[in-house]
C-alpha cells in the first residue's frame, strides 16, 4: 500500500518505534488533558457562577465584621428635597440599622432614587469619620401645568410630565392643553423668548392637532387666541411682537388672531373678520 510515495503497512517484526517519539507523545497527550479539564473548569465557572458565589460570600462577611468594628452607617443626610416626601426616601434608601458603610453600591442607591416621582438628579456620595451617607437632590423645576382628561399635571422645562396624584395649578404658570403638549414645549419657549413682554402676556397654549400652537393671552377664558402655523413658527410669532409695538393690538377688542398666513393676519373682531395687511 503506497501513499505519498512511503509505505505505511508495516509488520509487528520490522516496526521500530522511533527514539524519543513516545516523550513528544505523552505531551501531546498532556496538553490536550490539560485543554479539556481547562475549559470544562471554565464551563462550569460560568454556568454556576462559583467565583461570583465565592467572592460574593467572602465580601459579605468582610462587609459584617467591618461593621461590628465601627464602619457602620450612623446617620444618611438628605438635601434637597422640598417635594421629595421622607417616606418615599427611605423606601428607596431601603438601609437596614448598623450596615456596613463599605457594603452599600453607590449607584444602587442614586438609580433608585433618582426613580422617584419629583427627582431630577441626585448625587450619593459616603462620609466617613461621622459615617454617613450623603444625599444631595435636584428637584424637577415646575414650569408649566398640563391639562388633560380633566387633570393638572406639573411639566418641568425638559417637558417631562410630572405623575402626581393631585396638583393645584399656580395662576401665574403657563396652562398647556392638547396631545403632545409637554413633548413640544421646550420648543415652544425658545420661541416665546425672543420678545418677553409678550410672553409674560401668554396664559395659556393649545398643541392643535399634534401639529401647531394657538396661543392664548391676557386670560384663559376670555383671552385672545394666536393660531400659529406648524412651519416657522417663530417668524409668526415676531410678526405679532412687531404688530403689537406699533399698533397696540391686545389693546383693541379683538378675540383673535390668525397668522398663518405668509402675506396677511386674520382677526376677529366680534365675529367681523378683517385683513391686516402686515407690510405696513
Amino acid at each position: 500500500m503506497q501513499v505519498g510515495g512511503d509505505n505505511l503497512l508495516k509488520t509487528k517484526e520490522n516496526f521500530v518505534y522511533p527514539e524519543r517519539e513516545w516523550a513528544y507523545r505523552l505531551c501531546g497527550f498532556l496538553m490536550i488533558f490539560l485543554v479539556v479539564v481547562s475549559l470544562s473548569f471554565i464551563s462550569i465557572t460560568i454556568r454556576d457562577n462559583i467565583i461570583s458565589v465565592w467572592f460574593d460570600k467572602t465580601m459579605s462577611s468582610m462587609y459584617k465584621m467591618t461593621a461590628k468594628h465601627g464602619l457602620y452607617v450612623e446617620d444618611i443626610i438628605v438635601e434637597g428635597n422640598y417635594r421629595t416626601s421622607y417616606d418615599d426616601l427611605v423606601e428607596a434608601l431601603n438601609l437596614s440599622e448598623n450596615e456596613s458603610i463599605l457594603g452599600i453600591n453607590i449607584a444602587q442607591l442614586k438609580s433608585r432614587i433618582e426613580q422617584l416621582t419629583w427627582v431630577k438628579s441626585c448625587v450619593v456620595k459616603r462620609s466617613f469619620f461621622p459615617n454617613n451617607i450623603i444625599v444631595e437632590i435636584k428637584e424637577r423645576e415646575v414650569i408649566a401645568i398640563w391639562h388633560y382628561e380633566g387633570r393638572y399635571y406639573p411639566v418641568d422645562n425638559e417637558g417631562h410630565v410630572i405623575e402626581v396624584e393631585e396638583y393645584e395649578p399656580d395662576a401665574s404658570m403657563l396652562i398647556l392643553a392638547g396631545d403632545g403638549a409637554p413633548h413640544h414645549l421646550a420648543e415652544l419657549l425658545k420661541v416665546l423668548d425672543l420678545d418677553k413682554e409678550l410672553k409674560s402676556r401668554v396664559k395659556g397654549a393649545v398643541f392643535v392637532s399634534n401639529r401647531r400652537w394657538d396661543l392664548i393671552f391676557e386670560t384663559l377664558d376670555n383671552g385672545v387666541v394666536v393660531k400659529l402655523p406648524e412651519k416657522n413658527f417663530d417668524k409668526a410669532y415676531q410678526k405679532i411682537a412687531l404688530l403689537n409695538k406699533r399698533q397696540g393690538i391686545f389693546k383693541r377688542k379683538l378675540t383673535s388672531f390668525d397668522v398663518r398666513f405668509d402675506d396677511r393676519i386674520v382677526v376677529d373682531i366680534d365675529k367681523s373678520f378683517l385683513d391686516l395687511d402686515v407690510k405696513k
